[in-house]
């Protein structure tokens, strides 16, 4: 390893930062110097809700590091060299490997929404059989990944026997886990650090309808469904530590907002929008790409990139990529 990986990749634990510094970035999903990349001391600290000063020297640290890196070539270009050529797994959807700038790079985490009908299942089977086609059926990919995917299914969107005529060649290497309850899920997510342990062959993990234990408890307080959510966020972030990339689907539900787009409720609500269920803070931003499927006819729609790594909070302006289905399948195209 290189000078200047050696620096990027340095744990952020390792710097001279407060205790409740290093929480915060942790519980965002920051591990690395490399983390902090694609922001900037103001926008980490509104991000974090952390104190501005507390934030630029966390930046001054990193700058102090890095500039003790052999000029052989500039950071900046050895940085995006990195980005680019780092592992991507292939949608085979063309206008979201569009969004996704190429694939889903691995240890990251990809949240597919929309309404019943659009094709999140169709898509997540097509990025299952992607993965398991560019990686041969080894402990590791040559790139030190696991090469096994694994399939949590909530609400029935896959069965056994699916993925043995998708996957004909392929399903001894597949996981498959149903469950449905919110007790269910509270298990194996406490479990599943624990599970990737034993399993070092998982590089791939799909949460199938991640919404509907939490949507069917109907006992589910607030505290509670925080304390899960928040419990969610901390697996995510131990999984793709250990090299798993995770995709996610769910469901929309109806919001009400002000007239200034904030959150609201009845009596202060002037419209409801369409949005993913789950809100945002189950995810690790550092590390989340989140994509809304919007149909506008029967067969045919925008995928809507509402966040990103580089840009965790969502955009007034999102990026859009159109698509069709074409008759005869499911999977959709670029238009």
């Amino acid at each position: 390893m290189d000078r200047l990986s050696q620096l990027t990749s340095r744990p952020l634990s390792s710097l001279a930062i407060p205790p409740s510094t290093l929480s915060a970035l942790i519980r965002a999903g920051y591990e690395t110097v490399q983390d902090l990349d694609t922001s900037n001391a103001e926008k980490l600290a509104k991000d974090l809700s952390i104190p501005l000063p507390s934030s630029q020297a966390l930046f001054s640290q990193t700058k102090t590091q890095t500039r003790t890196v052999p000029l052989s070539q500039p950071a900046s270009a050895a940085l995006s060299s990195s980005s680019s050529s780092a592992p991507r797994i292939a949608t085979t959807c063309s206008p979201l490997d569009k969004l996704l700038g190429g694939g889903l790079l691995r240890k990251q985490v990809l949240e597919i929404s929309g309404p019943p009908g659009t094709p999140k299942a169709a898509i997540v089977m097509c990025l299952v059989r992607s993965f398991v086609k560019s990686n041969p059926d080894e402990q590791y990919s040559s790139a030190g990944y696991g090469t096994s995917p694994r399939i949590t299914d909530t609400q029935n969107m896959t069965t056994a026997s699916a993925l043995q005529t998708f996957l004909p060649n392929a399903v001894e290497r597949i996981f498959h886990h149903v469950l449905h309850t919110l007790p269910e899920l509270v298990v194996f997510i406490r479990g599943l650090p624990q599970l990737l342990y034993a399993h070092p062959k998982i590089g791939l993990l799909v949460l199938s309808s991640l919404h509907f234990p939490l949507q069917a408890s109907k006992k589910l307080s607030l505290q509670l469904k925080n304390s899960v959510l928040d419990s969610i966020k901390k697996a995510l972030v131990q999984a793709t530590a250990r090299g798993v990339t995770v995709v996610i689907t769910t469901q929309l539900a109806t919001k009400l907002q002000d007239a200034e787009g904030s959150p609201a409720n009845f009596d202060t609500g002037s419209h409801a929008v369409l949005g993913p269920q789950l809100a945002p803070t189950y995810l690790p931003p550092a590390k989340s790409f989140r994509v809304l499927i919007c149909p506008q006819a029967r067969d045919s729609g925008v995928l809507r990139l509402l966040s990103e790594p580089s840009k965790p909070k969502e955009d007034a302006t999102p990026k859009e990529e159109s698509y069709i289905i074409p008759k005869r399948r499911m999977l959709p195209e670029s238009n």
